[in-house]
């Protein structure tokens, strides 16, 4: 048999064995997670034990037809040797294909998935055809595959940088303002999203300050001709207090008090819990207002992001 041929050869069966192993993949992954749905370690060893014969023995047979190029599937032993290593081989990488794949994009998108699984079962075939070259190449192919894979796990597990984040979630930075914390307090931002901010003024053995930043006309209760919310069972009230502050204080089941700015098309609330409210606190905090600076807003980094 010429060189030519036996490449030729070896072409078809990496290709059958890639095609086999995209199936494979898509079959292992599917089954798994029905399992797991299912719950329990019993079913998850069943069908695991159960797609690993089908697939060894699917393995086989492919195996069969490949005599020509593979000198140890010729005999019975070496065929099975050969199913079960293509088939452990392979497995492990599609595993880490797909663990990648997860920490990447948890899944959304499985269209590189089974194409990669199924390089996986192709590389590991490889390693079994005549050649020191071809088994050297298959090797480095397998590691730079395995390299790639841990350094793209690697990266998308990092935290993004606070404009990445800022960006994809798709945040005005104008509503990104804070007032300077009052003696005795720490600022903690807690969230932003396209229409709103908050951040929480935290101070030991008390009640903590809440500041909510939004735009103008965001909150559309019924207001009176003051601007007071219209009361809806309870009781509101509702004070001047000063440099253009408002001051809504809230009865009954759940009360707490609001000390409202509206400035610059946005509105601010300091917004006040319990018994000991610190009124003097929360008017530093609405007369120091400032866009916050990033090292302030580093905490949104941790936060879930879009994909």
């Amino acid at each position: 048999m010429t060189q030519t041929k036996e490449a030729g050869l070896a072409v078809v069966q990496l290709a059958v064995v890639w095609l086999f192993g995209c199936l494979l993949t898509g079959v292992q992954l599917e089954a798994v997670l029905v399992a797991l749905f299912v719950g329990g370690v019993a079913p998850v060893a069943a069908v695991g034990a159960g797609v690993a014969a089908l697939g060894v023995a699917a393995f086989a047979g492919v195996g069969a037809g490949a005599r020509a190029v593979v000198p140890l599937t010729r005999r019975r032993r070496g065929l099975w040797t050969w199913a079960v290593s293509v088939y452990a081989l392979g497995t492990v990488g599609a595993f880490g294909v797909v663990v990648v794949n997860f920490q990447i994009n948890r899944l959304e998108s499985g269209l590189l998935l089974h194409p990669a699984g199924g390089a996986c079962y192709a590389l590991a075939a490889a390693l079994f055809l005549p050649g020191i070259r071809v088994r050297l190449g298959a090797l480095g192919a397998a590691v730079v595959l395995a390299v790639g894979g841990a350094y793209g796990a690697w990266a998308a597990s990092q935290p993004p940088t606070l404009d990445e984040w800022i960006n994809v979630n798709g945040v005005d930075r104008g509503l990104l303002r804070v007032g300077d914390p009052p003696p005795g307090y720490t600022l903690r931002v807690l969230g932003a999203s396209e229409d709103g901010f908050g951040a929480d003024y935290e101070r030991p053995h008390s009640d903590r300050l809440h500041l909510a930043v939004a735009r103008a006309g965001q909150d559309t209760r019924r207001v009176d001709a003051r601007g007071c919310p219209v009361p809806f069972g309870e009781p509101i009230h509702c004070t001047d207090d000063g440099a253009g502050r408002q001051l809504l204080t809230y009865e009954g089941g759940h009360q707490h008090q609001e000390l409202r700015l509206r400035r610059g098309g946005l509105s601010y609330t300091v917004t006040l819990q319990g018994s000991d409210n610190d009124l003097t606190a929360a008017r530093r905090i609405l007369a120091t207002l400032r866009p916050a600076t990033d090292r302030e807003l580093d905490g949104l980094r941790e936060l879930p992001m879009r994909r």
